[in-house]
């Protein structure tokens, strides 16, 4: 498997390209701007083997640069050159690690369509929600709500106090979330629409929202209110199935 950010970095420092250093984006890690060469060059996606040849333009983090270049001065027993402390871990942008090895950016919005029949797919769709607690929740706050426990809280918020403030709890989380997982599309009757839809219009604007959807659920997205129809009409759609299919 190519490395492709590194693939980025090389192709940035063998040809002579203006740089645009803003306006590309912001690294995960140092909070820094990405730096993009302007010139598009021909690179490979995925594998060796069974890549298909592409034109993009390498962008990268400077400072992630220079700390993999001192590491690796290190490594060969030399000092670092930009001032690297070699003795702590190397953080990780996985924003940009799932872009880079998926093609999707959950700093957008992101439909997941998967199929119940498909039992691959379904473990797969549970290990990608995994993924996005385990390592973008070390950075963002990541909230992954089930419609159907969503609308049953909701439903018994005014039988005590405690479950009152469970709900108000459970209110602020959505509407503070940078990333909300609906988990998923078919998991809530029909009568519970409305309230389903109220929580995602509750989130902040610059929320992701991530919705999973199977086939039979897939006729939800063109109910969702106007503004959030024409919002998940521009997300991103990631397709999990173990035959490689497309919906």
């Amino acid at each position: 498997m190519i490395d492709e950010e590194k693939e980025a970095i090389d192709h940035f420092a063998n040809y002579e390209v203006e740089i645009v250093k803003e306006g590309v984006g912001v690294c995960g890690v140092h909070h820094c701007n990405l730096w993009q060469v302007q010139k598009e060059v021909l690179s490979i996606e995925g594998n060796y083997k069974g890549g298909e040849k592409r034109n993009y333009q390498p962008h990268f983090c400077p400072q992630c640069q220079n700390e993999r270049k001192d590491r690796r001065l290190v490594e060969y027993g030399a000092a670092p050159e930009y001032g690297t402390d070699v003795t702590k871990p190397q953080e990780v942008d996985y924003f940009e690690k799932l872009r880079l090895q998926k093609g999707v950016d959950l700093r957008k919005d992101v439909i997941v369509k998967y199929n119940y029949s498909d039992e691959l797919s379904v473990i797969n769709a549970d290990n990608f929600v995994k993924w996005i607690i385990d390592n973008l929740g070390q950075t963002v706050k990541v909230k992954t709500i089930r419609p159907d426990k969503y609308t049953e809280q909701r439903r018994n918020r005014f039988m005590s106090d405690e479950e009152k403030q469970k709900f108000l709890k459970l209110k602020f989380d959505i509407e503070t979330a940078d990333i909300l997982i609906l988990n998923s599309l078919a998991d809530y009757a029909e009568k519970d629409i409305d309230d389903v839809n109220a929580l995602l219009l509750s989130t902040k604007d610059t929320c992701s929202l991530v919705i999973l959807s199977i086939p039979e659920s897939d006729s939800r997205l063109d109910r969702l209110p106007i503004r959030l129809r024409n919002r998940m009409n521009k997300a991103q759609i990631m397709n999990i199935s173990s035959k490689g299919i497309q919906r």
